[in-house]
């Protein structure tokens, strides 16, 4: 239980990995970079100077990610995968508009709330087959 509700705090910072964990695809830091990038570039109406620098970060910050996947305890993984997501943040904002950056902003508060209720809902199922006689979860 604790593993799920880490899991999605974690991956609640990396907006395209959550999808794809909850998914069961393992993307590589290349792959949710270019994830990123593309959603910010159709989203957020980057510009060709805006796309580059955003690609370079997401990609910077994907390999960081990465990293910190490989922390020993699940305290010292989330508040490590904070810090590299508020740096992140703060260098976005310097390359978005203000607009782009709220916008931004929005969607990941969106985007969290959606992933914590799908863990959620598979840990109500998961309890709701625990609870049946016969069936292994």
């Amino acid at each position: 239980m604790r593993k799920i509700i880490f899991n999605v705090i974690f991956v609640s910072f990396f907006p395209l990995a959550a999808f794809a964990q909850n998914f069961g695809m393992q993307l590589t830091p290349e792959e949710r970079a270019q994830l990123q990038t593309e959603w910010m570039k159709e989203n957020l109406q980057l510009s060709d100077s805006q796309q580059v620098k955003v690609e370079a970060l997401n990609l910077e910050y994907a390999l960081k990610m990465e990293k910190i996947k490989g922390i020993d305890g699940n305290l010292s993984k989330l508040k490590k995968a904070r810090k590299t997501s508020e740096e992140k943040d703060e260098k976005l904002k310097k390359l978005l508009s203000e607009e782009q950056f709220a916008f931004y902003l929005d969607k990941r508060k969106e985007l969290r709330k959606k992933t914590k209720e799908m863990a959620k809902e598979q840990k109500q199922e998961e309890q709701g087959m625990s609870d049946q006689p016969g069936k292994c979860p």
